[in-house]
Parts: C-alpha cells; sequence; structure tokens
C-alpha cells in the first residue's frame, strides 16, 4: 500500500501544481502586455484576466487551509514542520500578490469584486435587489475608510507642517535628526512618488485636500492667538535663514520636477490670499512641488501662487494630433455623466479608450450578418487567425525535442541503444480521430462565393489552445451546401490535405481536456473582391469520460456552437430554434434536426499505428498518412542529437537540411504532398530486403527530402504559407510545378538547383544547420488562448 499523505505533505504537492501555473500565466501576461504588434490584443487581456482571476481563486483557499494546519494532525512525524508550514504560506501569499499585480495591470479599471459580480450577474445567480443591497453595503464601507485616512492625513500634516500658516515656506531651521531622517526617506519616497503621481492626481478628490487645508487652518489660528507675536519673531528669523543658505524657497520634497507644464482639468478660484485662480484649459508652470498637495505655480500672464495638484494632469503638447485620444476621453466623460464609474487613472483612460473603440468599431462579421449574408452565429475564424500568426501553434515548434528543465538534455526525445533506435514514448492519450459529416450547415448568402471548406481542429481545455492546430479540407459537399463530407481513401496520388483520419497525442492531464472543432469557410465577397474565412461553428469534444478514463472506440455527434470557442450560449442560426419554439413535440424534434452538428470516430490506434505513435513528441495533432515521415524525422534527431555526437553537452551547429527544414514544411500540406509523392516513387525501387534496413530507409528518407522538399522552400518567389487563403495557395502550386518540370526535363534535382529559370533565395546558414538551443528546443510556455475571451 502506498504510504498516505498527510495534510501538509498534500498541501505541498498542491502547491507544486500551481507553482508552473502561476509562472506561465505571469509570464504570459507580462510579454503580452508589452507585445504592441499583437492582434486583437484587447481581447487577450480579458482572457488573461479571466484566468488569473480563476487561478487565483485556486491559490487562496489553499493558503486559508496551509494557514489551519496542525502538526498533531500529520499521520506521521514531519521533519521542520514549522519551517516547512512557513514556507509554503509565504509562497502561497507571493503567488497571490503576483496574481493580482498582474490582474491590475491587465485591467486597471476591474477590480475582482465587480469581476466576480459580473460573472455572477451573468450567471444568474444573484438578482438585483441582493447586488444594490451588496453595492450599499460596499459603499458605506468605503465611506468608512475614507474617513478614517482622512484622520491620519490631518495627523500626519499636523506633524509635518509647522503650525503657523499653511502657506508658510518650509523652514531652514530644522534640526539635525529631521535633515538626516528626510535625506534617509527622500530616495524610498521619490520612488513612490513617481510610481503613484498620475493615480493620486486622479483618486484623490479636490475636496478632501481642501478639508484638510481648512483644519489645518483652523489648528493653525488657535494658536497664532496664543503666541501671534513669538511667532512672527520666528517667521523673521526663518525667512532670514532661508534667504541666507538657499537664496530662495526650496520644497519640502519633490515629487515632480519643477518647471513643467500641467494642465488645468477644473475651474479653481483662488479661496486664500496667495492662491492662485484659474480656468479648465489653462497652461500652468510648477516652479515648486510640497508634500500637502499645494504646488507654486505660474500662469501664462506671470502670476505666481499656490495651486491644488489634484485639479492638474501632465500637458500633452501634441496632443492637437492625437484626435483619437481625444474623443475617446469625451466619450469617457459623457459616460462617467450617465452614472458610469469613472476611470481612476489616466493610463486606464488610455488603454480602456483603444478598447472600448475596437468593441465599438464595426467589422466586416458586422455588415455581412447586417446584410444577411451569413448567419449571426459566424465569426472570424479564431484559429485561422492564430495558425498564421506565428509558430507557437505550428507543428514547427512541436516536432523540435525539449530541453529539459536543467537544459542538459531533452525531455521527450531519447535513445534505446539495445535497439539502435528510439525510445517510445506512451502518452496519455493516444487516439485516431476521424471526421465523418457536417450536417445542417448554414451556407453564406448572395454577395459572397465559398472558396474552400476546411475543418480546423486542435487540443483545448475550454480557456487554452493545448496543441498545435491541424487542418482538414472538406471533399464534397451536397447541393443544398449544408453537408460536407470527408474521405480517408488512401491512393498514391492523393492530397493528405483531404485526408480526414487524424491522431492526437497528449499527456496533459487538465480535467477539460479535449478536442477542439472549428468549421471554417473562405469566400470572397463578389462587390468588392474582399477575402476572409469565417467560423460556421465549434465544438468541443472531451477526451476524457466522467471517472477521468480516455474514451475508447466511440462515434460522437457534436452539436455546434456559434460565436468564437470562448463566447458561451451563441447558437450558429438563432432563427432555427425560433421557429420551433412554441410548437408541437414533433415540429421541435424536427426541428432539432436542423440544427448544425458534427459527426466524428474516435478510436485506439491499431498495433502498427501504435509503434509509429509512440515515436512522435508527447503533445501532437496530426495527418495519419503522414506519422512515417514523421517517425524517420525523430529517429534522425534521436541518431544526431544522441547516438552520434561525441560531446552530448556541445551546442555547436548541427550540419543537416533534413532536421533544420522539415519542422517548417510538417504542416504545409502542398510541400508534404510533393515529399509524399516523391517517396512512393522511390519506394517502387527499393527492394524489399532492403526495407527492412532501418539506417538505409533513413538515408532514404533524407535523399527524398533533399531532392523534392529542400529546394522548394528556398525559392523566393515561392509565398509564404497561408492556409485558408486560395489565391496563395494557386501561386504556391505554379511555383511548385515549375520546379518539378525543371526536374524532370533536366533529370536531377541538382540540374534544377543550377537552372537560371528559378530564382533562389540568398544563402542562410539556417538552412542548413540545426541549432540544438534554438527557440523551438526550449520548454514551451502556456499558450495564449488567446485570445482569450
Amino acid at each position: 500500500m502506498p504510504k498516505q499523505l498527510g495534510p501538509l505533505p498534500k498541501a505541498t504537492k498542491e502547491a507544486d501544481a500551481l507553482k508552473k501555473r502561476v509562472e506561465k500565466l505571469v509570464k504570459e501576461s507580462n510579454k503580452t502586455l508589452d507585445n504592441t504588434k499583437l492582434k486583437d490584443k484587447e481581447e487577450k487581456l480579458r482572457q488573461l484576466y479571466k484566468n488569473c482571476f480563476d487561478l487565483k481563486q485556486e491559490v487562496s483557499p489553499l493558503l486559508n487551509i496551509v494557514k489551519e494546519l496542525k502538526e498533531e494532525d500529520e499521520p506521521s512525524k514531519v521533519k521542520n514542520y514549522a519551517n516547512k508550514k512557513t514556507f509554503e504560506t509565504k509562497r502561497l501569499e507571493v503567488w497571490q500578490t503576483q496574481l493580482s499585480e498582474t490582474m491590475t495591470k491587465l485591467q486597471p479599471d476591474e477590480n475582482e469584486e465587480q469581476y466576480l459580480k459580473k460573472m455572477r450577474r451573468e450567471a444568474g445567480e444573484v438578482s438585483e435587489e441582493e447586488e444594490e443591497g451588496e453595492e450599499e453595503e460596499v459603499e458605506e464601507e468605503e465611506d468608512a475608510e475614507e474617513e478614517e485616512e482622512e484622520e491620519e492625513e490631518e495627523e500626519e500634516s499636523e506633524a509635518k507642517v509647522k503650525p503657523t500658516d499653511k502657506k508658510d515656506k518650509p523652514t531652514a531651521a530644522k534640526t539635525k535628526v529631521d535633515e538626516e531622517e528626510e535625506e534617509d526617506d527622500e530616495d524610498e519616497y521619490e520612488e513612490e512618488e513617481e510610481e503613484e503621481d498620475e493615480e493620486e492626481e486622479e483618486e484623490t478628490k479636490p475636496s478632501q485636500q481642501k478639508n484638510a487645508k481648512v483644519a489645518k487652518k483652523t489648528e493653525e489660528d488657535e494658536e497664532e492667538e496664543e503666541d501671534e507675536e513669538d511667532e512672527d519673531d520666528e517667521e523673521d528669523d526663518d525667512d532670514d535663514d532661508d534667504e541666507d543658505e538657499d537664496g530662495g524657497t526650496k520644497a519640502t520634497i519633490e515629487t515632480t520636477p519643477s518647471m513643467r507644464q500641467f494642465v488645468a482639468v477644473e475651474d479653481y478660484a483662488g479661496e486664500e490670499e496667495g492662491d492662485l485662480g484659474f480656468k479648465k484649459g489653462d497652461i500652468l508652470t510648477i516652479i515648486e512641488t510640497r508634500d500637502d498637495g499645494w504646488w507654486v505655480a505660474e500662469n501664462s500672464d506671470g502670476e505666481k501662487g499656490l495651486v491644488p495638484s489634484t485639479y492638474l494632469q501632465m500637458h500633452n503638447k501634441f496632443k492637437s494630433v492625437q484626435q483619437d485620444d481625444e474623443e475617446d476621453e469625451e466619450e469617457e466623460d459623457e459616460d462617467a455623466a450617465d452614472g458610469e464609474e469613472k476611470p481612476k487613472s489616466a493610463r486606464a483612460k488610455k488603454l480602456w479608450g483603444g478598447i472600448r473603440k475596437a468593441v465599438k468599431e464595426t467589422t466586416v462579421s458586422d455588415v455581412l450578418q447586417a446584410m444577411g449574408a451569413v448567419p449571426s452565429g459566424f465569426r472570424p475564424s479564431t484559429l485561422s487567425r492564430v495558425f498564421n500568426e506565428g509558430d507557437t501553434f505550428r507543428m514547427r515548434n512541436y516536432m523540435s525535442p525539449k530541453l529539459s528543465a536543467s537544459n542538459l538534455t531533452y525531455r521527450d526525445l531519447f535513445f534505446d541503444p539495445m535497439t539502435n533506435k528510439i525510445r517510445p514514448r506512451i502518452a496519455r492519450v493516444d487516439r485516431v480521430v476521424t471526421l465523418v459529416s457536417c450536417q445542417q450547415i448554414p451556407p453564406p448568402g448572395s454577395g459572397m462565393t465559398v472558396l474552400s471548406r476546411h475543418v480546423r481542429m486542435c487540443l483545448f481545455e475550454g480557456h487554452t489552445m493545448l496543441s498545435n492546430i491541424h487542418t482538414v479540407k472538406v471533399s464534397a459537399v451536397d447541393k443544398s451546401q449544408r453537408t460536407w463530407s470527408f474521405t480517408t481513401r488512401v491512393s498514391d496520388a492523393m492530397d493528405p490535405y483531404y485526408h480526414a483520419e487524424t491522431f492526437v497525442r497528449t499527456n496533459n492531464t487538465v480535467d477539460n481536456l479535449g478536442i477542439l472543432f472549428e468549421l471554417c469557410v473562405s469566400y470572397v465577397r463578389t462587390s468588392t473582391d474582399e477575402k476572409g474565412e469565417f467560423s460556421c461553428g465549434w465544438a468541443h469534444l472531451p477526451l476524457l469520460d466522467q471517472t477521468g478514463t480516455v474514451i475508447t472506440n466511440k462515434t460522437c455527434e457534436l452539436q455546434m456552437n456559434g460565436g468564437t470557442p470562448y463566447e458561451k450560449g451563441v447558437e450558429v442560426d438563432p432563427s432555427i430554434s425560433r421557429r420551433t419554439a412554441g410548437s408541437s413535440a414533433l415540429v421541435s424534434l424536427i426541428g432539432g434536426n436542423k440544427q448544425p452538428r458534427l459527426q466524428v470516430r474516435v478510436a485506439v490506434p491499431k498495433n502498427d499505428q501504435k509503434q509509429n505513435l509512440e515515436q512522435l513528441p508527447d503533445t501532437l495533432v496530426g495527418n495519419m498518412v503522414l506519422v512515417p515521415f514523421h517517425c524517420y524525422f525523430r529517429q534522425l534527431l534521436a541518431d544526431a542529437l544522441l547516438r552520434d555526437r561525441l560531446d552530448l553537452e556541445s551546442t555547436e551547429l548541427i550540419h543537416s537540411p533534413t532536421l533544420a527544414s522539415f519542422p517548417r514544411v510538417a504542416d504545409q500540406h502542398d510541400l508534404m504532398k510533393v515529399l509524399r509523392e516523391t517517396w512512393v516513387e522511390r519506394m517502387k525501387t527499393v527492394k524489399r530486403v532492403e526495407r527492412r534496413d532501418d539506417e538505409f530507409m533513413k538515408d532514404t528518407f533524407k535523399q527524398v527530402f533533399i531532392e523534392s522538399v529542400y529546394p522548394l522552400v528556398n525559392i523566393a518567389t515561392l509565398p509564404h504559407y497561408v492556409t485558408g487563403d486560395t489565391d496563395i495557395e494557386e501561386a504556391r502550386h505554379t511555383e511548385i510545378d515549375k520546379f518539378r518540370r525543371q526536374k524532370l526535363e533536366r533529370k536531377s534535382a541538382m540540374a534544377a538547383l543550377l537552372s537560371s529559370d528559378i530564382v533562389f533565395t540568398p544563402f542562410n546558414l539556417q538552412e542548413v544547420a540545426f541549432n540544438v538551443i534554438g527557440p523551438h528546443c526550449l520548454p514551451r510556455n502556456t499558450h495564449m488562448t488567446a485570445v482569450e475571451g
């Protein structure tokens, strides 16, 4: 029997599982925030905020559990129990703080209470009356906190400001102790003030500053009545000392650099002698800053006086050319006037102003839906955009071997010297998924021409994409264009793009693990020749049953959902449900059959298929007919990195055009078709005895790849691979046929390479050299969903 874990070791184990998730999520959030060129950045920030919130809901309960643990509850004695408990408590608190800070960066205007209320309201858990009651309680608590803060500020101001007059200049007659304390604290205070300066300008209400100002004035007046003559003498002495030592006034603590221009955001009429009045929009030059929030400023007429800093914001000299920002701020002011909560900081205004503009912006999807060309549940394809914008969800990222945590070996590639082959890798999920058909898919209306229909798929857990994205093209449609058919037929001249059998491998242990299917249509508008790709619906197939066991041989019929994979409760075509609503049971049953659906078949791989799949990386989704080529690539990797290297710790580049180029083309269907056709022709000349020789077959694979695909990858006129774009596919097909004709005419791949009719890209060392510590070999971070909902 395995030894049962006690409460503390069990909590430690759970914390270790949360550690990787927290680090990955924080790193991904910072990376997304720093990426200014990222598309749909606002949507991704919202999804990352949701992920941080959900993860924090797991960290906080665990932290409470650890704090309440007692040593006597342990079934066996634990060494250094107190130290271990303290360590777990501290690191859980650190993670909680990291997630809170990350959430503040992602959505500065939204706190956790507002987000939780919104989520509960969407789920129907909270009624409007309960929500109003909660808001009243929160407002009462906030009022009480504000009163306490005002009292604290008054006490601090009494200690800092001399009780003569609020406008008295800071005196130079300070004790040496005070000067030393100010010098020690000045650096820390300046750093904190620089970070909080903008937030204080918006958050601090001018009335609070003025109340503190009046309170100080009242106390000072009472003391003036008692010691008026003494105070006058001290003022004269202090003024003389200031003029002698500094030759003028000196601000106590500089919170903002002097001589910087600010613009007034509200009107202010001087209430006391020495105040400088101004109107909204006036430009003021700050001469001195003070710690009580009243700054010495000069207006355009040369008049000087004290002004409240809460009425000012930094002046933007280039605001005239930033019309978009002005419009966003005006819209926010109007929203605030209507009762909405006003943003807390200028940075929040700039951030959410862009998000609000993106949300209100009319998209192609809105136009086509308004025209009635597509149902309201159609959206621009999520997986297409993610696939085409980088290598994160491409096979290149998943085929490359991944370094271990120590970076001294590989974590998913091992060599067995007994068999002289790659060591098999058994995956938790290892299944063959076959697309059978799509039924009742609404076709686009008039004004649109369909160029291509295909299904994109990847591993998905509800929020995050967990694998590369694989695409299967539809082989045929019926006359009504509502039923899509797929093919599993294998032939020598077949196009792998149309093959519907897909392998799925992963060792991921998330609870909601499944396959995301997105039905896509490439189209062109006949009126404008504008091209795009729509999602006609999506479905999520769970790979685990209620007991956590991987599903086996099973045929599933999945109902399609509208919107994006991050939208819930959206129908593909709401008109179908409206027609059946309120009708008889028979009509409702018939209407249910008209709902869009996808039929798939999940099967356990056969023995020969399983042997090949166990040579692949731990996580991968791909075409079953291309599995042998992936296996040869992995075997060549094991030979080059583990078997034939003299120094396993060396990071020198390895000369191998096959290893360097194959991952780049592994999910480019046109180039893989060329590779397969060339391989089939070569196998016709290979004897049966030679096929049993593993070394011979690996060398043959390298030769076939070098002769067929490697030259094509480096043709300068070959367009970059973009899935779903038929024009690019045709242009690539033309260039590929041109090279193959040259090779047939000259009867040699080398002769075609030397042909003047084909222009190749300038030679780059990366074409022929495999980097053992390249970017795709580093441990993979948590993938964005993206676009996160």
